[in-house]
């Protein structure tokens, strides 16, 4: 499964290599490189496995096939795919022994028009596949080239690609997480939503507006991308966006913060626009905030879906307030803001009553997120978010239900049975022990 793509064709023919690479990756996200000498310098600058390599159809230098070889024998590309029209056995055969992942031909429909797990379903009278009768036809045209066995076929080829359809046509949901205090855990929030969306099969874009000083990136393990790179004149293109992410896991990605502080300045401008081109491809975007309300926190809560206002206990309950009602003025319609109450104890209520006289609080949703304890705070100090998005303690499953009731709301829940579990508060049961209460879901 691979999202981030680098490409290479003529000019002319770049429409035609986006079409071929919807075909087997419809959402993923492709810059193409200006000449082949290129493609190969920006391939060593990725981790390897995080990217794939789409050429063809090019009409100068080295030809296609030895260009996809060459990017196979680096070993950087997760997958590498050659477009070409009307494409020989012996071509396909070359290509499966070169290592190449997939031959898509522009001149047949079965391969331009179909993802190849549609493809490969495709009815044929004789009972096989139409993907078996491709082989079978080229293996006859070609007699003398020896082509690879279906087997063979089948393990060079890439694994068929599946996807939950998104949630809601159109563009998926912002999320945006904010407070006027610093230490109310929005980060610890952020990922943990992040990653049990990733669980339940939703494409997922993180975005750290702590521009100066996020660290959101640390709960997933990974080392993160300068977001800097989006500054420059007439804003960034499509390209550097997609290109501007860091890989947390299968479906989440993180933009952000920025390398060096002082560049937060020149990344607030590209902010509306990055979160636009996020919205657009993927299922859910969540973003975190810095403490103060600069230009880009003031610029995604302006352009969320949902507001989340996070506060841990009583004593936060005036910065709340301030949030609030500069989220008001700012032009966040107060039915698109709710209140988080996180870290809370767990023989605690959650009263409703609190905050209610205080503008853009009248009628805020409210939620209350359990305190996990050590062992939230060290698996996320660790990187291993992943791990905690899996288990049942008490702060997975009121995230997860926060989560699942945020969604909803919206219109893009996924259609899948963890979610819909925790929209109806059938969390894992908890342990039952006659020395303390049972804890509550």
């Amino acid at each position: 499964m691979t999202d981030m793509w680098l490409g290479y064709s003529a000019p002319r023919a770049r429409r035609d290599i986006a079409r071929a690479l919807r075909s087997i990756e419809p959402f993923a996200v492709l810059s193409f490189a200006e000449s082949a000498q290129a493609l190969r310098a920006a391939l060593h600058e990725e981790e390897p496995g995080s990217v794939g390599v789409i050429v063809g159809l090019s009409d100068v230098g080295v030809s296609d096939l030895n260009l996809a070889a060459a990017v196979v024998h680096d070993g950087v590309a997760g997958r590498v795919v050659l477009v070409a029209n009307d494409a020989s056995g012996s071509l396909r055969s070359r290509a499966a022994r070169a290592g190449v992942s997939e031959v898509i031909d522009l001149a047949a429909p079965c391969d331009a028009l179909h993802s190849r797990q549609e493809r490969d379903a495709l009815p044929h009278p004789s009972g096989a596949s139409a993907r078996d009768e491709r082989i079978d036809k080229d293996e006859a045209r070609d007699p003398q080239v020896e082509g690879p066995s279906r087997a063979e076929a089948e393990e060079v080829g890439a694994k068929p690609f599946t996807r939950r359809p998104r949630a809601e046509a159109g563009r998926g949901p912002i999320l945006t997480f904010a407070s006027a205090r610093g230490g109310v855990g929005k980060t610890a929030l952020v990922a943990a939503a992040a990653s049990i969306a990733g669980e339940w099969g939703m494409r997922v874009a993180i975005a750290d507006l702590d521009l100066s000083c996020g660290n959101l990136y640390s709960c997933f393990g990974v080392r993160p991308v300068d977001l800097a790179r989006l500054s420059g004149q007439g804003g960034p293109p499509n390209e550097t966006m997609g290109r501007s992410c860091a890989r947390c896991r299968d479906d989440v990605y993180l933009w952000g913060p920025c390398e060096r502080p002082e560049m937060a300045e020149t990344v607030m401008p590209c902010v509306g626009e990055l979160l636009s081109f996020l919205s657009e491809r993927f299922d859910v975007v969540l973003v975190d905030t810095s403490t103060t309300f600069t230009d880009a926190v003031a610029e995604a809560a302006q352009r969320c879906d949902r507001l989340l206002l996070v506060h841990d206990d009583l004593g936060s309950l005036g910065s709340l307030a301030r949030a609030s009602s500069l989220a008001v003025r700012l032009g966040v319609a107060r039915t698109r803001i709710m209140r988080v109450q996180n870290f809370m104890d767990a023989r605690q209520k959650l009263d409703l009553s609190l905050g209610r006289a205080e503008v853009g609080l009248e009628g805020a949703r409210a939620f209350s997120i359990l305190d996990g304890g050590a062992e939230v705070t060290e698996l996320l100090a660790s990187g291993h978010v992943g791990e905690l998005a899996g288990g049942d303690s008490p702060f997975t499953t009121s995230v997860a239900s926060m989560l699942a009731q945020v969604l909803s709301e919206v219109g893009c829940l996924p259609d899948a049975e963890e979610a819909r579990a925790a929209l109806e508060g059938r969390g894992r049961k908890a342990r039952f022990s006659f020395f303390r209460k049972r804890e509550a879901v």
